[in-house]
């Protein structure tokens, strides 16, 4: 009867704390709720703020007209060049004053929201004295993107912002106060395009000390480009750092070192701790087989890195072969450019056996099913799908297919136990699922034969078949 009691008493405890523990839970969830609306309270109130200050805001800078007299010592393009800028940039301060964001990129829900300035790429670089007319025009813009963090702030979620500056010529004066609106806004991707600001730039935009300065203020940072610049060796140790420190998932450096000098990024780079890269593009950066080992290396430690864009550098067909067998241990990378480079068919034709090995059906099961090779034409023997399991099955139809032309398809079945078959038979339907779906690959089809050709073969063995079948009835 004590026993009984007790366990009684034990049961009445565990009840009682498994609801106290509930009621606990969902006190906690009602207090996160709470703390999530004051916040988006506080965030709406500092939003309203700033767009009733801004309601008695005017833009100052004026904007003349190509055929004002005030031109008369510039050229058209100048002249042109300065009232299309001067117009642009009211348009996008408008906006930012309003609370609003210039651009949207996307579709939704997937959609990015941010700054976009970019300038026609083919304008010549123009003298500083053109761009001295803009200046009050840049001081009106970077005054009102000092003031927008409340608006950025409200994003939800599942939309990204971005300021992307592109083709844009900035005196030395514009670029400070650039840099100083940048400082610590919470942009989660950063753009940085032909800005060279360095010695001998043949047009003033960004240059890179300015750009780390503001990528190191930025703790929301996801996504880095800076393209057509100059980085150099003494950029590297700062850069690394901002990489690790911001854990950015996407880094584009295209065509920003000299040569010799991407080598040692590459190496100092892929040292950091627990990288979050998911996206690298290094091409036109002069990386030599020095780099290629390293990246190649890296890439057999199945790392998180899913796309690699290595196009236009110094490689050959030993390194293509490096990257190839680096490919043997991977199966997190889905994208993998290494085209314009000095690689022949021999090089490209490496990647072959490593992507679709026909010597057996397990070892093409075994394959990489996962990288696409990109700039070389594998075929079907290329990782086509972001499915997985897709790529691998339609490879072993592609097999069984090619075997059937030839009625091989039951030499290499033969030494499988009778009793096997309707397995053979059931899997040879699930490889073929994936054979007659729509792609971009039409042309490659006909390399499938029917599963029906391939059921036919097998059965054709009677004398093995005919007795499993005769013992089902």
């Amino acid at each position: 009867q004590l026993e009984r009691k007790c366990s009684s008493l034990e049961n009445m405890i565990l009840e009682s704390t498994s609801q106290m523990t509930l009621a606990s839970k969902q006190i906690g969830e009602k207090v996160d709720s709470v703390n999530e609306k004051v916040d988006r309270s506080l965030k709406f109130h500092e939003y309203n703020k700033m767009v009733i200050k801004n309601q008695s805001w005017e833009y100052s800078a004026p904007i003349y007209r190509r055929e004002d007299q005030r031109f008369d010592d510039y050229t058209l393009d100048e002249a042109g060049y300065i009232e299309e800028t001067a117009e642009q940039l009211e348009e996008m301060t408008t906006k930012i004053r309003r609370g609003e964001f210039p651009h949207t990129m996307g579709v939704f829900p997937h959609t990015d929201t941010g700054v976009d300035l970019e300038m026609n790429d083919s304008i010549p670089p123009f003298n500083f004295t053109v761009n001295n007319e803009l200046l009050p025009h840049w001081q009106e813009f970077t005054a009102a993107l000092k003031q927008f963090t409340p608006a950025m702030n409200l994003l939800p979620d599942n939309v990204a912002s971005y300021f992307s500056l592109d083709h844009v010529q900035l005196n030395g004066d514009a670029m400070f106060l650039m840099k100083n609106a940048l400082i610590g806004k919470p942009f989660q991707r950063l753009d940085f395009i032909n800005n060279d600001n360095g010695d001998g730039a043949r047009r003033g935009g960004m240059g890179v000390d300015a750009i780390l300065d503001i990528v190191e203020s930025n703790n929301h940072l996801q996504k880095l480009s800076i393209l057509r610049n100059r980085i150099g060796t003494h950029h590297i140790e700062r850069l690394c750092s901002a990489v690790r420190n911001c854990h950015l998932v996407e880094l584009n450096l295209f065509n920003s070192f000299e040569p010799g000098i991407a080598d040692r990024m590459i190496a100092s780079l892929l040292t950091i701790d627990d990288l979050k890269l998911k996206k690298l593009k290094m091409s036109s950066n002069h990386i030599t087989s020095v780099g290629g080992t390293i990246l190649a290396g890296y890439l057999a430690t199945n790392p998180k890195l899913e796309e690699l864009y290595l196009s236009e550098n110094n490689w050959n067909d030993s390194d293509a072969a490096l990257f190839a067998n680096s490919l043997r241990s991977n199966r997190s990378l889905r994208c993998l450019e290494l085209c314009d480079n000095s690689i022949t068919n021999i090089g490209f034709e490496s990647f072959r056996p490593v992507l679709c090995d026909e010597s057996s059906l397990n070892s093409v099961a075994d394959s990489n099913h996962s990288c696409t090779l990109d700039g070389y034409s594998l075929g079907l023997k290329n990782n086509h799908s972001s499915d997985t399991r897709e790529n691998r099955s339609k490879k072993i139809y592609l097999l069984l297919s090619s075997r059937n032309r030839t009625m091989s398809n039951s030499q290499h079945f033969g030494d499988i136990n009778v009793k096997l078959v309707p397995n053979v038979l059931q899997a040879v339907q699930k490889y073929s699922k994936f054979s007659n779906r729509e792609t971009p690959y039409v042309r490659y089809r006909y390399r499938y034969v029917k599963v029906l050709s391939i059921v036919y073969e097998v059965m054709r063995r009677w004398d093995k078949v005919t007795p499993l079948y005769k013992n089902r009835t």
